[in-house]
């Protein structure tokens, strides 16, 4: 029973870290450490049981006699501690899988690697392609290159604006409609707040600002970069496509240096 009990715990521990390795759903890697945890429990629990006395029994105490010393050891070495082994090993390891992240992501070069091209149509996260008067003046939405509604690095926002008050190249922004990536270039939070009375894009984690009308470059915080644009065009059916992909690599600077 114990020996069960270990074996599920080392298996849910290990395929908790390969999942986490692969990005699968961290809910599933919950899932996978709770069992793990239940399985370290269980064996605790039979272990405590086996240890019982299976009766109240006492005798008196005595100093035992002095034996002359063995040149055999004693030792409980065996099943339980190799398994207690493993179960530490997998433990440790996926201990080990989330440090992962925090490492520096490989070098992007301009114009890859984030699912944008020239032509692609930009949709909302349902997946329904956008009109350039889709979007009201002052509004803003949340957009995605069509079919891959899964690339988090893509996520774009798209504000319309002013025609008149417009400063950068009308070419890239038809019917006042501009697109920036969603990523703040401080430390990769989502930029999720856009006040049209000041044509300001702010980012809520650590309060950079980024001023829409010149491009989303930083006016205040400690982002000292301007939030890559996409540039913008009509199609052929009259849904707004990209030029390309973004002007700059997306992300903090440290996700663009190499390693």
């Amino acid at each position: 029973m114990k020996n069960a009990l270990m074996a599920v715990t080392i298996a849910a521990t290990l395929a908790a870290a390969i999942t986490a390795a692969l990005h699968i759903d961290p809910g599933i890697v919950g899932v996978l450490v709770a069992v793990a945890f239940a399985g370290v429990a269980g064996w605790a629990g039979k272990a405590a049981i086996d240890l019982r006395a299976p009766d109240d029994c006492s005798e008196p105490r005595h100093r035992p006699a002095v034996t002359a010393t063995s040149d055999i050891p004693v030792t409980r070495a065996g099943v339980f501690g190799r398994l207690w082994g493993f179960a530490a090993g997998a433990f440790a390891l996926a201990g080990l899988v989330p440090l992962v992240s925090l490492g520096r992501r490989s070098p992007r070069t301009r114009g890859t690697g984030t699912g944008w091209a020239r032509g692609t149509r930009l949709v909302t996260p349902d997946g329904q392609p956008v009109r350039p008067g889709d979007v009201a003046v002052g509004g803003v939405t949340t957009v995605f290159p069509e079919g891959r509604l899964d690339a988090g690095d893509a996520a774009t926002l798209l504000i319309r604006v002013d025609v008149d008050a417009m400063m950068t190249d009308h070419a890239l922004s038809p019917n006042g409609n501009l697109a920036f990536s969603k990523i703040c270039t401080h430390a990769g939070c989502p930029v999720a707040i856009y006040r049209h009375a000041d044509y300001l894009l702010y980012c809520p984690c650590h309060q950079s600002q980024f001023a829409v009308l010149f491009g989303a470059k930083p006016v205040s915080g400690p982002a000292t970069r301007a939030l890559p644009q996409l540039g913008l065009e009509v199609g052929p059916d009259g849904y707004l496509v990209a030029r390309g992909d973004f002007n700059a690599p997306v992300g903090p600077d440290d996700w663009n240096r190499p390693l």
